[in-house]
Formats: structure tokens, C-alpha cells, sequence
């Protein structure tokens, strides 16, 4: 296979892979990004290699023709085929070049330069939203401060004394008797105002008499039956000590058969069984998609895996072994280093992983799948996935088992 295959192809994945960029935009997957800075990089050293290849000789020298007649042929003259390959190879060159230029403003990619220019807009916005609360906490400070000065010049009015009258001493009655009834000092001397359409100052009381509860008598309670308690049981008294007459009666048992008796039985101690250790396997069940977003409508059954490192590295060579309830066995392909299996690009539940794992089409029973290396030896605990026949109970899954 030729290298312009090559490059055909390698053009015709990074144009794919750019479409998805532009749509996905900041938040393209990090794995398309990667592939495509290595397909640039493959596709800039394969037309490198290309177009610096050294120029083979040409030789126009042919039996029964002078060596002049060479010389006459131009020396850039190449055979048809040759011709074309250099026609196709400088055709292809620029094709790439407008591919390496879209680096734009001080080398960075027009997504980087969208981004930027984005993240400086919202960084102004927000500058000028700062600089405008500002301004309208300042000025609503200023008219706080204007209507606290104004409530305390209020409350700094100090109230203004009405003036006192000193009664003049009457020559014919120097001494006067006190009035009857002086109202308590106050430290203000009121002057009092006699009219008889307002009421008096000094009101009198009036007297209300207070209510004084009433004692009824209550008939007395008639006679009601007192419970008679039930009779309880007696306790039986012990039977009484046997007579010396019993003892002597009674035959006498050696004193080794006594102590034979007296000894206790010996009970059996229950073994308390001990618990098995789970068996420990290289990969544990990181993650496990969410059915409620993986419904299809295809008729087979697949089961996107990601067998990765401790550190989301993906790990190749190994497989995925599955067993049906029905007894069918069925083992996947060995999983690659990249992530090279994904269910979608263009849908809203993106899942990457490094080995698919396809049974068969969908059947009522249930999938049990672990993660096993070349030799067919368990690495991971087993995973049940239950299926239907049923189409609306069709289902895609994904599993990532990692490293311990």
C-alpha cells in the first residue's frame, strides 16, 4: 500500500476529527484533541520525508543511441509515472500547510484565541458591574449618612421650657395656708387653669364592687362496689428434712460412685466457623454506567469496557470473558493502549473505552462478564448485566474496570 494512501486516510481522519472540535468547541474530549495533535504531527514529518526525498537519476541512455543525444534531453525530465507522483505530492503539500497555519495570533489555535477573547469579555463585565456597584454603594452611603444627620439634628432639639409664674406675697396675708391637696413635685411647675368645662385634675375614684364567688354544695357520692381481689395461689412449703430413721433406711452409695455422680458431664465447645477471605483480584469496578441514559434501538448487545491503570491509563492486552445463564460462552477481542472504543461522538452521553464486548443479539437472561489476560485467567470479580428481549427494555452499558 502506498504512502499517498497513507496520507489520504490520515487527511481524511483529521478533517473528521476537526469537525467534531468545532462542534464540541472548549469542551472537545481530551482524547480527540490528542489524536488530532498526533495526527498533525505524523501527517507534517510524512510530507516532510516526502518532499525532501533525494531525485533518482534519470537515465535516457539507450543501445544503438549516442551519448550527445542524452545531453539533449532537459535533465528535470522524469518518466510519466514518476511525474504524476510529484504532481500528486505537491498537490497534497499545501493541503497540509493551511492545516499548520490555523495557529493564529502568537501561535495559538482559533478555539484558544475564542477562548481568551470570551474569558477577557466576561472579566470586562464584570470590571464595569464592580466600577457600577461601586458608584451606587457610594452614592447610596451619602444619602444614608444625609438622613441619619437629619433624624440626629431632630433628636438634638433640646425642649424648651415654658416659664414659671412666682406668686406675689400679699401684704395683708403673708403667711398663707398651704392648699389641701398639693400634686407631688415633678421638678416643673405646671400653672393650673380653671375652667368648668374641663374636667377636674383630682378625679375621685369610684368604687366597683368586686364579685365573690359562691360555694355550692355538691350531693355526696353514692356507694359504689369495691373490687374484691381474685385469690392468688399459695405457695406449697418445702417438704421437711428426712429422720435419722429415712438416713439409715436409705442405701449407702461409695464415696468414689458419689464423686463419679457429682462430676458434671463434659459438654462439647461449638466450633465457631471461621470466615473465608474474599479472593482478591488485580481490577476492581470503578464506575458503571446509568441505563436510564443508554437506551437503543440495536438489536445486538454491547458493552463498552475500559480496563485502565490506577492513574485512567488504558492497559492492552487483556480480554473480557463472558458466561449466560443459558450456559453460552463467549470471549471479546484483546483491548488495546488508546481509547479506542466509544459509543457515540455527537451524543449527549459520551463514553470512551479500550475493548468492546459484543455476545450476541438481545435474550432474556442474564450476562456474567469479568476481566481475564491472555491465558483466560480471572482478574476481576464478576459483574452480572441482565438482559430482555423485549425492545423497549433495550440496552447499551459501559464498565471501567481499574487497577486496585
Amino acid at each position: 500500500m502506498s504512502i499517498d494512501y497513507h496520507v489520504q486516510q490520515k487527511i481524511y481522519r483529521l478533517e473528521t476529527l476537526r469537525r467534531y472540535q468545532a462542534y464540541y468547541g472548549p469542551n472537545t474530549p481530551y482524547q480527540i484533541v490528542a489524536e488530532i495533535n498526533q495526527l498533525e504531527a505524523e501527517l507534517r514529518r510524512m510530507l516532510e520525508a516526502d518532499l525532501t526525498r533525494p531525485a533518482q537519476p534519470i537515465n535516457t541512455r539507450s543501445k544503438g543511441k549516442p551519448k550527445a543525444k542524452a545531453k539533449v534531453a532537459p535533465k528535470s525530465k522524469r518518466p510519466p509515472q514518476k511525474s504524476v507522483r510529484a504532481k500528486t505530492v505537491h498537490k497534497k503539500a499545501p493541503a497540509a500547510k493551511p492545516k499548520a497555519k490555523k495557529s493564529g495570533f502568537l501561535g495559538l489555535s482559533k478555539s484558544t484565541i475564542d477562548l481568551i477573547a470570551t474569558i477577557a469579555f466576561i472579566g470586562m463585565v464584570f470590571l464595569f458591574g464592580t466600577v457600577i456597584f461601586a458608584v451606587y454603594t457610594q452614592v447610596n452611603r451619602g444619602d444614608q449618612e444625609a438622613a441619619l444627620a437629619q433624624v440626629g439634628s431632630v433628636f438634638d432639639i433640646q425642649p424648651t421650657l415654658r416659664p414659671t409664674f412666682t406668686p406675689t406675697v400679699d401684704p395683708n396675708n403673708p403667711n398663707p395656708e398651704p392648699p389641701a391637696e398639693d400634686p407631688p413635685p415633678t421638678g416643673i411647675e405646671v400653672a393650673v387653669i380653671e375652667n368648668p368645662d374641663l374636667p377636674s385634675p383630682n378625679k375621685v375614684p369610684t368604687d366597683i364592687p368586686t364579685p365573690v364567688p359562691t360555694l355550692t354544695p355538691s350531693p355526696a357520692p353514692s356507694p359504689s362496689d369495691t373490687p374484691v381481689p381474685s385469690p392468688t395461689d399459695t405457695p406449697v412449703p418445702p417438704p421437711p428434712p428426712p429422720t435419722p430413721v429415712q438416713l439409715e433406711a436409705q442405701p449407702q452409695v461409695p464415696v468414689q460412685a458419689a464423686q463419679t455422680l457429682s462430676q458434671p458431664e463434659p459438654t462439647e465447645t461449638p466450633v465457631v466457623p471461621t470466615d473465608t477471605p474474599a479472593p482478591s483480584f488485580r481490577f476492581t469496578v470503578k464506575e458503571q454506567g446509568n441505563r436510564a441514559f443508554q437506551r437503543t434501538n440495536y438489536q445486538a448487545i454491547v458493552i463498552y469496557v475500559a480496563i485502565v491503570t490506577a492513574s485512567n491509563v488504558p492497559i492492552g492486552g487483556l480480554k473480557i470473558v463472558g458466561d449466560h445463564s443459558s450456559g453460552i460462552h463467549v470471549e471479546s477481542a484483546l483491548s488495546d493502549w488508546h481509547w479506542s472504543a466509544t459509543n457515540c461522538l455527537d451524543c449527549d452521553y459520551v463514553k470512551f473505552g479500550n475493548v468492546k464486548f459484543e455476545p450476541g443479539t438481545f435474550s432474556d437472561g442474564v450476562w456474567n462478564i469479568y476481566v481475564a489476560d491472555d491465558g483466560g485467567n480471572q482478574l476481576s470479580p464478576v459483574v452480572p448485566l441482565s438482559y430482555s428481549s423485549s425492545p423497549d427494555q433495550w440496552v447499551w452499558d459501559f464498565i471501567i474496570f481499574s487497577e486496585s
